[in-house]
């Protein structure tokens, strides 16, 4: 009896789980989309009118068949604004912020109103997200940033999203669903307490006779005197301080690449272990010099950067996914 109720209840589900995917990049709750069912106040609520309609209906009440209709009248009407307040909104992606194992990654949905009328009290929710709320004026957008917790590195898809709504009195709620198409990024969780960068020994000299040195205003580079160098390049007070003439480059000093290497851990240590550590390392280094990433199938070059650190974190984020080609 158990497995035949529930094989009837089958084409239901799959009839309210049917995938409602965007059109051009947009998700809209149309008719056919929207599903609404009474609250448990709503519920209550009812409950309430059948009692004062038969309790007129017992005692010949004429004020308690006005009351009685009255009051079901503003229910039909809570029903049909909970269900106007959620039609025909379109929803589309926004930005997906990164985030590292451990961390909350926020998927922006942005949420169009082309009606008049305002859109009051929208809820968005997917089964492992926070619920977030918003409310949009008429003829505007809005944008509902969904926290959505990150526990596994890689490529974190955005959940089927659930839209609803209990506006205005909380008798009704109305719901549809969105699936879009939203990825983040998530990180390995950066080792606590990680060992010192990798150092890279500059040398004091290099083979053009380079010091790596900077001059007085933290430009340029110096580098020793040669015959026809201009007098207005020669760094007098340098010159002084190390006892031989030393000259500006003009160009910038540039810090030496630094190689964080797979092959270079401890051969202990397990895979995430070594990525934890790997993304340490890429988060220490900031901007100040130029390091490479070496993974097994994977080499980025030494740069530095914003552009190089993200590049360096979505590839540990997503290894052995990503291969060199």
């Amino acid at each position: 009896m158990r497995q035949a109720s529930a094989t009837a209840h089958r084409p239901l589900t799959a009839w309210l789980h049917r995938q409602h995917g965007p059109v051009n990049g947009v998700v809209t709750f149309d008719r056919r989309h929207l599903y609404i069912l009474p609250t448990r106040s709503g519920a209550g609520f009812g409950v309430l009118l059948v009692a004062m309609l038969l309790t007129s209906l017992n005692y010949n009440i004429s004020l308690g068949f006005a009351l009685t209709f009255l009051l079901a009248g503003i229910g039909m009407a809570c029903m049909w604004m909970a269900y106007r307040n959620l039609l025909e909104l379109a929803v589309s992606t926004g930005a997906a912020s990164p985030a590292f194992v451990g961390d909350v990654a926020v998927f922006a949905l942005n949420v169009d109103n082309a009606d008049p009328a305002a859109r009051i009290g929208l809820e968005a929710r997917t089964p492992q997200s926070e619920t977030a709320t918003l409310t949009i004026d008429g003829d505007s957008r809005g944008t509902l940033p969904l926290r959505v917790p990150a526990t596994a590195r890689g490529r974190m898809k955005l959940p089927r999203v659930t839209f609803s709504s209990r506006f205005p009195f909380g008798l009704f709620r109305v719901w549809s669903y969105a699936d879009l198409s939203l990825v983040a990024f998530v990180y390995p969780a950066p080792e606590p307490n990680a060992p010192p960068l990798p150092q890279v020994a500059r040398p004091d000299d290099a083979e053009d006779g380079t010091l790596s040195v900077a001059s007085d205003d933290g430009i340029d580079q110096l580098r020793r005197y040669r015959t026809g160098d201009p007098l207005h390049r020669i760094a007098w007070k340098h010159s002084a301080r190390t006892g031989r003439m030393l000259s500006r480059t003009g160009t910038t000093p540039r810090q030496p690449g630094c190689w964080l290497d797979w092959d270079a851990l401890p051969p202990g240590m397990d895979t995430e272990a070594r990525l934890s550590r790997l993304c340490a390392w890429v988060l220490a280094a900031g901007d100040e010099f130029e390091v490479g990433l070496r993974l097994p199938g994977v080499a980025l070059p030494p740069a530095q950067g914003a552009a190089h650190r993200r590049a360096c974190l979505e590839a540990l984020a997503v290894w052995p996914e990503r291969r060199a080609s």
